[in-house]
């Protein structure tokens, strides 16, 4: 049967998959390419997950929700963290990591046809998600620091627009928004009458000093705006693929229907695990920023020195984004950087950079 592509047509293939495919990828490869710590989950998240294996709460469905227990120590977390005050059963929705909370999102606030804004450089599934809801991602340049450029934003709102999406510590390019540049995207949301999607996956991730700030601080009264948040990198748990997502009161139900149409819940067992996790708070990342940190200053030192490439020095994150003086093709300078080097790093050209440029993730690295 000859295959008619739907709702993929127009969407990039899954580009990390990809570029380790088209690869001969050495077997001791340095891994400057996927975005994951160089530690695991906290023992008591691991006991946690096989305790539950074999009981009833770890291999039924739980609440779409998410465990109520959860969602209860998620409350909890975001007033000690982030200051803000919200309903366990009416702002949170646990899910099977910060890219399903991200598609539940788009499918919940958007119609086909509809416009969602994008800083570039963007995170590449936040695009593919959009493109597979049928809407058209609007890019946004930000400025050479990788920081919102505000007027731009605001001129490319339209009534066909729905949100703006916000990542930040931010993923590919490490960028940190402050807290004023959140305000000013917040203002254009409330002005406009659309949502703010606000990815804080990172959020534990912050180097110098610098502060992070949740768009929840902002928008405390959670009217327009939808933070992301996940498991995978503070608690070193990318594969047991549990994140949650905080929202307006108004369209709880409307994300319990997407919830129960893609996953009905997530991983039961493993929300357990993310339970067992929060108990021991941010302490549990934060012991391990400053062996990240030192990495970091050596990849500061060491890249700085290269004459084919030029590095914004970002506070967040654990990615660097460098643009190359060059003319050749990122993707092509990657795929040697692989076969000729050992060392795998991401092309630019899948987040949407108009410039030859290669990601670096540094927190692989002990």
């Amino acid at each position: 049967m000859k295959h008619t592509r739907g709702r993929t047509q127009g969407v990039q293939e899954a580009p990390i998959v990809k570029l380790i495919a088209d690869s001969n990828v050495p077997t001791d490869a340095v891994d400057l390419g996927q975005g994951v710590p160089f530690y695991g989950p906290p023992k008591e998240a691991i006991l946690a997950a096989t305790g539950a294996l074999d009981k009833e709460s770890g291999y039924r469905y739980s609440p779409d929700a998410g465990i109520a227990s959860l969602c209860d120590a998620i409350v909890k977390k975001l007033a000690s963290e982030n200051g803000v005050e919200v309903d366990s059963g009416k702002n949170i929705m646990v899910t099977a990591g910060a890219n399903q909370a991200f598609a539940n999102t788009i499918l919940c606030i958007t119609r086909p046809g509809d416009h969602v804004l994008v800083l570039s450089p963007y995170y590449f599934n936040h695009v593919m998600a959009i493109q597979l809801a049928g809407c058209k991602p609007i890019i946004v340049d930000t400025d050479r620091d990788y920081q919102p450029l505000i007027q731009h934003i605001g001129e490319k709102i339209t009534k066909r627009v729905k949100a703006i999406v916000l990542v930040s510590p931010n993923n590919p390019t490490g960028a940190v928004y402050s807290r004023d540049a959140i305000k000013e995207v917040d203002a254009l949301c409330a002005e406009n009458g659309i949502y703010l999607v606000s990815d804080e996956t990172y959020e534990h991730f912050v180097y110098d000093d610098t502060e992070f700030v949740s768009a929840l601080e902002v928008d405390k009264r959670i009217e327009h705006t939808i933070s992301l948040f996940s498991f995978s990198k503070s608690y070193g748990m990318s594969g047991y693929r549990i994140g949650y997502a905080v929202f307006p009161a108004s369209i709880y139900d409307e994300m319990l229907k997407v919830q129960d149409t893609l996953t009905i819940c997530a991983p039961s067992a493993l929300q357990v695990a993310a339970e067992a996790a929060m108990k021991l708070g941010a302490a549990y990342p934060k012991q391990f920023i400053p062996r990240i940190e030192k990495v970091r200053r050596i990849f500061i030192g060491r890249l700085a020195r290269l004459g084919s490439a030029e590095m914004p020095i970002t506070k967040g994150s654990y990615y660097f984004l460098l643009r190359l003086r060059t003319k050749k093709s990122d993707w092509g300078i990657a795929k040697r950087l692989i076969e000729e080097h050992g060392v795998i790093t991401i092309p630019g050209e899948v987040f949407g950079t108009r410039y030859p440029s290669l990601r670096v993730a540094y927190a692989n690295l002990d």
